[in-house]
């Protein structure tokens, strides 16, 4: 996801070809991110933040709650309306504890009966926030993150529980300024 908002070319190796990520993929190239697929190599051409450009149809997420989750928190940002669904089984989860903050932060997202897929997002501009994750999880600090790279100033986000800091980690190497002020807080700022 990060390749597809960065500008040019990402290339990842060792590339997983779990369906999952394969529908991942097919977001991003849906939402107008160059994909070429080698192996187990993959290369991503992004055009930047404001790059993405609205798809034709629904976006599939498949059976990956963390691609729905987390390109809802960038789709958030966007300056067009997207639907992002999934199998039956995804339909099943909840999407509420990702929808609340996104929504605190200026997006207008609508969900099936309160909070379950498919979500019609309508991007927006966003407004950072001080966000305690109420349930740890990293999908949902991920999503308030990945949100925040379009916000007009700082977006913070306290997790009671440290969870997994993969996202953290991607958005360092791709420049985004991320600060950890003591754990459990993390804070990232809008790119210049």
């Amino acid at each position: 996801m990060l390749g597809a908002l960065a500008e040019g070319p990402s290339d990842i190796t060792h590339f997983s070809a779990a369906a999952d990520c394969r529908s991942t993929l097919d977001c991003l190239s849906r939402l107008g991110a160059k994909v070429e697929t080698r192996g187990g190599r993959v290369r991503i051409t992004g055009a930047g933040l404001g790059g993405l450009r609205k798809s034709r149809r629904a976006l599939d997420a498949g059976n990956s709650g963390t691609t729905m989750r987390l390109l809802a928190g960038i789709l958030s940002g966007q300056e067009f309306r997207s639907t992002i669904d999934g199998d039956a089984s995804l339909r099943r989860r909840p999407m509420r504890r990702v929808i609340d903050p996104l929504t605190k932060m200026g997006a207008r997202i609508e969900a099936r009966e309160g909070g379950f897929a498919p979500l019609e997002i309508e991007g927006a501009r966003l407004s950072p926030i001080e966000y305690t994750l109420p349930v740890p999880s990293a999908q949902v600090k991920s999503a308030v993150l990945l949100a925040g790279l379009f916000a007009d100033g700082v977006t913070s986000v306290m997790e009671p529980i440290r969870t997994r800091d993969h996202t953290e980690l991607a958005l360092a190497e791709f420049g985004a300024r991320l600060d950890h002020e003591g754990r459990p807080w993390m804070r990232i700022a809008r790119p210049s």
